[in-house]
């Protein structure tokens, strides 16, 4: 067992090891980041409602038509991206069939549309996905759009960071959770800096001077003293809770809004941040490609149009048998819990290697992989009836348990 330990609670374990029954990250620094990032957001709810609203119908009617239901979004977003497996890879897993799109180059290197094994165009030297491990996770099979991170000690699908705001890795099953929380978060700022100013207006307003000298003879007071029209305002300017309330929300708003304009190319392209770091110095072979421009990756449904689902902090769904072609790879509870052994590994790392270097494998060893494990190379176009989602993939899971792990890599198919 790799990375941090287990911990049971409340009847169940909880952790980020392969053994764990629930997803959730023990790291110090990211349990400290997300208590902080709760707090503020409890803090602010607490101190506005108590300190901003009283005799002002506009700051009411805003904090509860619009900053409470932004703040109540904010946490769920929050408590989402903490407790969601961010897509690590489990134990055991497999490769599965690998579609691609067909190129016009492809599409034109024979007339029905295959091209031959060892040709220029031939899609096996592209498509074909070999097995790759990593050695910080007990050899377990490493998908193509895979990393590892070290703080939650597992390979997670379209890494992107270890956030300690929401306390977790983000990855493919959680991105969504965290752009939300960034994003209901600085409408929060926003909302909370507009009723401080509308409590300094609020309280702007001072009595005459023929008031004030009849308050400081007989009220108490001290000559000099400024005296507000409004009670609730005597020690607005002066309260420590409102300059914390002032502070924590300007701190907020300038990281969320840098951390969202950097997400911005996330949503966009649908890759992590490793991934485009490596396609940005060129040093990414074609395993970081998009599987599909048929629904966004990050927020999945039926379209890669924005929608309403877009905004709420439910689960990512995926059209069906698409999920795992977004995860890269095929993964059953039945699975033996031991690392995924092809037959054809040796020869699979190498052309792996290769194509994580954007190089092309020889003709030769594609003919020998073919040979060894006979793959079906599929190009369709786009005027094909065949529905995309309902090509799932597949794997061998009639053999006894003992020997589920132990088979040749599944078939390559190239689709359009």
């Amino acid at each position: 067992m790799t990375g941090p330990g287990t911990v049971f609670l409340f009847g169940g374990s909880y952790g980020t090891s392969f053994h764990a029954e629930k997803w959730l990250s023990l790291d110090v620094c990211g349990m400290l980041g997300v208590t902080c990032s709760w707090a503020v957001h409890i803090y602010a709810l607490v101190v506005i409602a108590v300190k901003l609203l009283s005799n002002s119908m506009v700051a009411t009617v805003i904090y509860f038509g619009a900053y409470v239901p932004a703040a109540l979004l904010a946490m769920a977003s929050l408590y989402k991206a903490w407790t969601t497996d961010p897509g690590a890879v489990p134990l055991g897993a497999r490769p599965l069939t690998i579609f691609r799109r067909a190129s016009s180059e492809s599409l034109g290197a024979s007339s029905n549309g295959c091209a031959a094994v060892g040709s220029e165009n031939a899609p096996t030297l592209t498509s074909r996905r070999a097995m790759r491990r990593c050695h910080k996770c007990n050899d377990n099979y490493k998908p193509p759009r895979a990393h590892h991170d070290s703080v939650t000690g597992r390979c997670v699908v379209k890494f992107d960071h270890f956030c300690p705001w929401v306390g977790n890795a983000v990855g493919a099953l959680n991105h969504k959770f965290f752009c939300l929380f960034l994003l209901y978060t600085a409408i929060t700022c926003v909302l909370s800096m507009l009723l401080l100013l509308l409590r300094a207006l609020h309280c702007g307003y001072t009595v005459d001077s023929e008031e004030g000298k009849e308050a400081f003879e007989g009220g108490g007071r001290r000559e000099g003293e400024t005296i507000y029209k409004y009670p609730e305002c005597e020690s607005f300017f002066s309260s420590r809770l409102v300059l914390g309330l002032f502070i924590c929300s300007l701190i907020f708003l300038v990281f969320t809004l840098s951390m969202g304009c950097e997400q911005i190319e996330a949503v966009e392209t649908g890759k992590g941040k490793i991934a485009r770091m490596k396609m940005g110095v060129g040093t990414a072979g074609t395993e970081f490609r998009t599987v599909t421009e048929e629904f966004n990756e990050m927020f999945g449904g039926q379209s890669p149009r924005v929608a309403l689902h877009w905004f709420l902090p439910n689960n990512v769904e995926f059209p069906r048998g698409m999920k795992k072609v977004v995860l890269g790879y095929e993964w059953d509870p039945s699975f033996d819990p031991e690392p995924y052994e092809p037959t054809d590994a040796s020869l699979g790392d190498q052309e792996m290697s290769e194509l994580e270097n954007g190089q092309r494998p020889s003709p030769t060893r594609a003919a020998a992989a073919a040979a060894a494990a006979p793959t079906q190379d599929v190009l369709l176009n786009r005027d094909s009836e065949m529905d995309l989602p309902d090509i799932s993939v597949h794997s061998d899971t009639s053999a006894p348990s003992g020997m589920k792990n132990r088979k040749s890599p599944p078939n390559t198919k190239t689709i359009d």
